[in-house]
């Protein structure tokens, strides 16, 4: 019996490894990045991650909250061939001892820790509508998506082939509301997975 176990152990702990998706090296956020923020972000959205990218430098980025004029928007995550000889700095929230809010969003850094451009996806994570409840524990109203940038195959673009910018950086809140539970087009997704941002599973 104790050899029985073992082996389901082993199956167990060998299909959990299996499912990781390649990551890019990471780096720390520098501390200048920290924006002070009017309350802690909601719970982390589930994405629904497309198959994995033929190009064998592809990396996922989960998906993050973002500041945007004194509410949060999801920039979803999304595959992408990161910038030579760069690391991601993931985006982080912190609470200082005087209780305020601080909030980091995820950037590449170059080895001197210079802020660099953000790639063009190669593809994009899909998220399901649903309810965030505030700091309170009160419904929040839906809020937009944020652009992760225009992926290439995309037929939408602007002027210079992307997603507009910001003047920090930031891809701008988008006008349309979050996607809503998935319906015909659900054989699509079912290529791909799903991910708990906050966890860092994969189901």
């Amino acid at each position: 019996m104790g050899t029985g176990v073992s082996l389901s152990i082993a199956g167990v702990l060998l299909a959990c490894g299996a499912g990781r998706l390649p990551a890019p090296a990471y780096t720390g956020q520098p501390t200048d990045a920290l924006q002070q923020v009017d309350f802690p972000p909601p719970p982390a959205r589930v994405e629904f991650v497309p198959p994995e990218p033929e190009e064998s430098a592809a990396v996922w980025i989960d998906g993050e909250w973002t500041w945007q004029g004194g509410r949060y928007a999801w920039k979803p995550g999304r595959w992408l061939a990161p910038p030579t000889g760069a690391k991601f700095s993931p985006w982080t929230w912190q609470r200082d001892k005087l209780g305020d809010y601080y909030v980091a969003e995820g950037k590449w850094r170059d080895a001197q820790g210079r802020e660099l451009p953000d790639p063009k996806p190669i593809a994009v994570g899909r998220t399901r509508g649903g309810s965030v409840t505030g700091p309170e524990g009160e419904a929040v109203p839906p809020t937009p998506n944020v652009p992760a940038a225009t992926p290439p195959d995309s037929e939408s673009k602007d002027k210079d082939g992307g997603a507009p910018q910001t003047p920090s950086g930031s891809t701008p809140t988008g006008t349309e509301p979050k996607t809503g539970p998935i319906g015909a087009d659900a054989g699509a997704a079912s290529e791909g997975s799903v991910r708990d941002a906050s966890a860092g599973d994969e189901r």
